[in-house]
């Protein structure tokens, strides 16, 4: 066997169309400067823990989300685009930070027709920050999602 650890995966964050970062309205998120992954286009307004892991951190807004795996990744879930400006309107966080969260179960809940009428995109990039620890990362080839269950990104340590 050419690699000593099996693939890992990460589990989609929402339901939804699936995107490249490349095509996320922001630059910080388009470029890969805040690291490598997947966006989802949400359909509907749960957002699933990807993997088991433990909460670092919630913007006190309730718009973004660190977690660690138990293998040593660094998520960042970033539910909308500039939606900080919304002071916490439309988000209902369903976990607290350091918390243990499973695979699958749900994070937060998001008003998406708030983000909308606020004039703002509800893409959500759902980002390895710590991609250097990773020998192989692979997005998936589908275009849509089930949050929670269709698996979005594998990898390999």
């Amino acid at each position: 066997m050419l690699f000593s650890k099996k693939k890992s995966v990460l589990l989609a964050v929402a339901d939804g169309e699936v995107l490249p970062l490349s095509q996320v309205e922001d630059e910080a998120f388009s470029s890969g400067m805040l690291g490598k992954g997947i966006a989802i286009k949400p359909s509907s307004g749960s957002i699933y823990s990807p993997a088991d892991v433990t909460v670092v951190g919630i913007a006190e807004s309730g718009h973004a989300y660190t977690l660690e795996s138990a293998d040593g990744l660094e998520l960042l879930i970033h539910i909308g685009i500039d939606t900080v400006g919304l002071g916490g309107k439309g988000f209902l966080p369903m976990v607290g930070e350091g918390d243990t969260v499973k695979a699958g179960e749900v994070l937060c809940r998001v008003d998406l027709q708030a983000i909308r009428d606020a004039g703002l995109s509800t893409v959500i990039p759902f980002l390895i920050t710590n991609p250097e620890i990773t020998k192989e990362l692979k997005p998936t080839q589908a275009a849509s999602a089930i949050g929670g269950q269709s698996v979005i990104l594998e990898y390999r340590l």
